[in-house]
């Protein structure tokens, strides 16, 4: 992170070490650059390489070139690995639900990090798009995905190791229509599979699903 006070005490670990430590998986997700816009807009000074600090959506060229350096090392140790992108998903508002004003720019942005990475062996995009009107953020950390938008991006990768035979077995899920459904009892089972707000309980009935306690 261009920002010490984002990067902690824990020191980064090298690309090589990543590369070597999930050798022999299945699957890797690939998460890490959500935060590549946000360096640009608020880091104190110009670790970009010069005082000339990029916008928001040219951060899209490092994003790109980290992510394609992670991906080749990871496949230059083992080529079988499925490698699966999450897009970044939209900003919060105070009340902890989606801004609806940067949903145009975060899809600009996730648009062109797809691009950025299409054609690259073993690798997929994951979309990840939250619903508006729900909470779906944290209240400890608003920047951060609660319980129902972790859910959201579970089911989406689940859904993409399916398609991509790395799992046998995948979610019946309904279309994006569902992600914002909340009257969970009149919702059949791929709707409420779908649902931020909703979840199948341990007897097969689509029940409420809350934002979590943080």
């Amino acid at each position: 992170a261009c920002n010490p006070l984002w990067r902690g005490p824990v020191p980064s670990i090298p690309l090589s070490s990543i590369a070597k430590g999930v050798s022999g998986s299945d699957v890797v997700v690939l998460s890490n650059f959500v935060n590549d816009g946000r360096n640009a807009l608020y880091a104190p000074h110009g670790c970009f390489g010069g005082p000339a600090i990029p916008d928001f959506m040219n951060t899209t060229g490092i994003t790109v070139d980290s992510l394609l350096r992670t991906i080749r090392a990871i496949h230059a140790e083992d080529p079988g690995v499925v490698v699966l992108v999450l897009a970044r998903y939209y900003d919060a508002l105070p009340d902890l639900q989606v801004d609806s004003k940067s949903i145009s720019q975060i899809d600009d942005l996730n648009a062109a990090i797809r691009e950025g990475i299409a054609g690259e062996p073993n690798t997929y995009w994951v979309d990840s798009v939250f619903p508006t009107g729900v909470v779906v953020f944290q209240s400890l950390n608003s920047g951060h995905a609660n319980c129902r938008g972790d859910k959201i991006m579970a089911a989406n990768v689940i859904e993409a190791m399916f398609q991509r035979k790395v799992l046998s077995t995948g979610f019946d899920l309904g279309n994006e229509t569902c992600l914002a459904a909340a009257d969970c009892s009149a919702l059949g089972l791929p709707c409420c599979q779908r649902s931020a707000s909703c979840y199948v309980d341990r007897s097969g009935v689509c029940a409420p699903y809350g934002p979590g306690l943080q």
